[in-house]
């Protein structure tokens, strides 16, 4: 029997790791929702451990989109505290290189490719269609947009978010929390917590 699991959150994001999930093989038993109402919504993320005895489940999954990435670590955590693993899944049309390592939770999507040495923290997310490069380092949370490339030996610290087709060139540093917009190119690090479009990119209202 495949192994039960829970996707916390009810949204397009958490309908489309519902959907890595079963590919993956586990049998998606629900989600949940603050509001806890929907047709798929099985009980609130208030009381886990109760929802995972009640439905015997085997684990759980943040299924919550790139606007709440705080909010992502919370439930994370809450899922640890259940008692609930939270295993990485890598889409049976991703490609991972057997020396790369993904932490728990982390969700690869279809169409991804994680090169030799790259390793990726926990609850992270790879869109649809991203390059990782060798010897990356991609930290926990970080949330990696559709078609984002990361050349070889660039760090992604915990909680920064890529937007779609944005490009880092090797040996870069995205600092942590900050914001690579969509089809930016970056040649330089990026501070913590700053926000950074263009090609080349740079921070938001400089000259």
């Amino acid at each position: 029997m495949a192994s039960r699991l829970l996707i916390l959150g009810a949204g397009g994001h958490g309908r489309a790791v519902a959907d890595v999930a079963a590919a993956c093989g586990f049998t998606v038993a629900g989600f949940t929702e603050p509001a806890g109402a929907g047709a798929d919504v099985v009980g609130t993320d208030d009381d886990l451990p109760a929802l995972a005895a009640r439905l015997g489940l085997d684990a759980g999954l943040v299924g919550v989109g790139s606007t709440a990435l705080r909010r992502r670590r919370l439930l994370f955590d809450r899922l640890g505290r259940a008692g609930l693993p939270a295993p990485p899944l890598l889409h049976p049309r991703a490609t991972a290189s057997p020396s790369a390592r993904l932490g728990a939770g982390t969700v690869v999507f279809a169409g991804s490719v994680v090169g030799a040495g790259v390793e990726i923290g926990a609850n992270a997310v790879l869109y649809s269609g991203v390059l990782v490069e060798h010897d990356c380092r991609v930290g926990d949370d970080a949330w990696l947009s559709p078609g984002v490339v990361l050349s070889g030996a660039v760090t992604i610290e915990p909680g920064a978010f890529l937007g779609a087709g944005a490009v880092v060139v090797p040996g870069v540093t995205i600092g942590r929390d900050a914001v690579v917009a969509a089809g930016a190119v970056v040649v330089r690090d990026v501070r913590p917590g700053v926000t950074v479009l263009g090609v080349p990119a740079r921070e938001r209202g400089a000259e």
